[in-house]
């Protein structure tokens, strides 16, 4: 039988806490307990619980799920180190957890959200934040000290753009790995919404039973809307994301996780007003209802379990200003994870409800994680708060040996599984998935006659030999090996499109590589990637307008203005950023050093290359003023 709700319940709202669903959380959810085993400066938070009155005690299973105890050679929190790294377990040199209590806490809460699918660091450059392998290694790190480790997660675990097929294939390679790792629940943000949040869904909920992390988001609903898109019926979340094993929803209201003879933990989950706004946009077959109304239905419901929950968090995909409203109006949550706008989050929580709540940021991809101790004291619990950055230090270590090195790395659930993911990329051929639609180079664009193609940097050296010489010194002159015999865990990176972007010659234009049968030519980050697709040039290299269409930083052709030389490019890179800064320039020059640099970002961007610095490797890659350097006779 359908179920419709009033649509006035969707369209109101309270205070501006997020849209979020009206219907009654279920009363009679199974207990789920999770793992039970054996920056610095810790946040220490009293916090004194009210008891939630429960008003029904409905009988349900007590069985336990318990992880299995996994220690692996070699694994982070031992003594191994990673050369540049941290000795595990510090910070700046500083233990982590310093300002702790000696014993171990009831339970360590491991926060983290807005992965945006990033399962591993891509190695080129070091150091690199973030990752599974890391995180594993050090939540484990945790479990090898005695503590219990709960993993909850935020949200935007499905990457915001990008090829459809890999897309999914993250989304269900992190849920395995948090799985692993002993995730409890997991919630929605704007990025799930942005993937099909259905096809989401069958790629890990629908096919393991009853497995967690388990999906939460209170307060979505389905919506039926007429042709002007306005919506005129709606369907409870329980009905609409029905159809998941053993007869429970697809997505839930809430988790309680029930620990043996430690605090049962309630966990709620809810889209915010801006993320829900977007969603509803991106699929207007989903719906949201009113924030207040659903967080306090869910409270009763949480205040009826028979677990009796003595700590709530609640996972508020939204950012820090809702999030406090949140946390004001609903004072019964001690903890709460929001969005953070930067990749760097916050060292430590924002307090509310006077000192009794806290507002936690975890930043993003990963890079950084939170964990809260919870100690129980004589009138509830008092939280300490650890921000850890997932730095090389928790990197699983390398053994000289190669037999022992491979025993390491096949026992290794999350090297496995990352393994696994570049094998499928393989497999499904998503090089070319992504260059179904190659675009279209701008000098293809504004020289269409001509209809130029990428040659190869063999071909430059015809008539360039200096430069090919500069370029051949380059470490870009070898990136496509680096792929194949240097990266490792995972390996087959040279199948993967994210990177062989920045490995090959023009792969994402037409007439650019495809792969290494077709493409040999085109291995490695060659002069056409800078210079663009050269075959016009070759072929009529007097043709003023082709060898113009090599400088696409020359934004203005009637310019005689050119790239200063190499000597301005040495002294501004012994120069100090603010040095840099008062430097006085041709603007013309000022713009083209911008686009050369908005070039080189584009693989050598804050991620893959945190330590980049434009005015200290352009000397090494310097190679103009070399007049007639091997050119025919004639040529300029």
């Amino acid at each position: 039988m359908e179920i419709g709700y009033a649509l006035s319940s969707v369209m109101t709202r309270g205070p501006d806490l997020g849209l979020l669903p009206m219907a009654d959380a279920e009363t009679n959810m199974m207990i789920r307990p999770t793992h039970s085993s054996a920056r610095n400066s810790g946040f220490v938070i009293p916090r004194i619980l009210s008891a939630l009155v429960i008003v029904a005690c409905v009988a349900v299973t007590t069985g336990f799920w318990v992880m299995r105890d996994r220690p692996l050679p070699g694994r982070a929190g031992e003594t191994a180190t990673v050369d540049g790294g941290a000795k595990p377990g510090t910070v700046g040199g500083v233990p982590l957890f310093g300002n702790w209590p000696k014993e171990s806490p009831e339970v360590a809460l491991v926060l983290t959200g807005q992965t945006y699918g990033f399962l591993s660091p891509c190695g080129c450059s070091r150091p690199q934040k973030g990752g599974l392998e890391r995180r594993a290694n050090f939540m484990d790190s945790l479990r090898q000290k005695g503590w219990t480790v709960v993993g909850l997660d935020l949200g935007d675990a499905a990457p915001p753009k990008g090829l459809a097929k890999q897309n999914l294939l993250k989304f269900r390679y992190t849920m395995l790995a948090l799985a692993e790792m002993g995730y409890a629940a997991i919630g929605l943000g704007e990025y799930e919404f942005h993937n099909q949040l259905f096809n989401l869904l069958a790629e890990y909920t629908l096919q393991f039973a009853n497995k967690p992390p388990f999906v939460l988001a209170a307060n979505i609903l389905g919506v039926q809307r007429n042709e002007k898109g306005e919506p005129i019926k709606l369907f409870p979340r329980e009905e609409y994301f029905s159809g998941g094993p053993n007869n429970r929803a697809m997505i839930e209201a809430f988790e309680v996780i029930a620990l043996k003879d430690k605090p049962a933990i309630g966990v709620v989950g809810v889209v915010g007003s801006e993320a829900a706004v977007k969603a509803e946009k991106l699929d207007p077959q989903f719906s949201f209802a009113n924030n207040a109304q659903v967080l306090n239905s869910t409270l009763t419901a949480l205040a009826n379990h028979p677990a009796k929950p003595q700590v709530n968090v609640l996972l508020y995909s939204g950012p820090l200003a809702q999030a406090q409203a949140a946390a004001q109006a609903f004072p019964q949550f001690q903890i709460v994870v929001c969005q953070s706008p930067e990749p760097e989050p916050p060292q430590f929580p924002i307090l509310a409800n006077n000192g009794k709540t806290l507002i936690i940021q975890v930043g993003q991809k990963g890079q950084n994680i939170g964990v809260v101790g919870l100690y129980r004291n004589a009138a509830g619990f008092d939280f300490q708060y650890q921000l850890v950055p997932m730095g090389e230090e928790y990197l699983t270590p390398t053994d000289p040996d190669p037999e022992k090195n491979a025993a390491i790395e096949k026992n290794h659930k999350l090297l496995t599984l990352l393994e696994q993911y570049t094998a499928e990329v393989k497999k499904e051929n998503l090089l070319a998935a992504a260059r179904a639609k190659p675009l279209q180079h701008p000098a293809q664009i504004h020289n269409p006659a001509a209809k130029l193609t990428f040659v190869g940097s063999a071909v430059c050296a015809k008539c360039h030999a200096a430069e090919y010489a500069v370029w051949k010194g380059t470490p870009h002159s070898h990136a496509y090996e680096t792929l194949v015999k240097r990266a490792t865990r995972p390996g087959l990176r040279q199948f993967d499109p994210e990177c062989i972007s920045c490995h090959t010659t023009g792969f994402e234009y037409v007439g650019g590589f495809e792969n290494e049968v077709k493409s040999q030519h085109l291995f490695d980050n060659g002069c056409e990637n800078c210079h663009g697709p050269g075959s016009g040039h070759a072929q009529q290299p007097f043709n003023q307008e082709l060898r113009a269409s090599l400088s696409p930083w020359a934004t203005n052709p009637q310019s005689d203005v050119k790239l200063p030389g190499l000597k301005f490019f040495q002294e501004m890179a012994a120069k100090k950023p603010l040095e840099r800064g008062a430097v006085v320039m041709d603007p013309v020059q000022k713009q083209m050093i911008s686009t050369v640099t908005s070039m080189c970002m584009k693989c050598h961007d804050g991620e893959n290359d945190p330590k980049f610095d434009f005015y200290e490797a352009y000397p090494k890659i310097y190679h103009s003023e070399m007049k007639n350097a091997g050119l025919p006779p004639g040529a300029k």
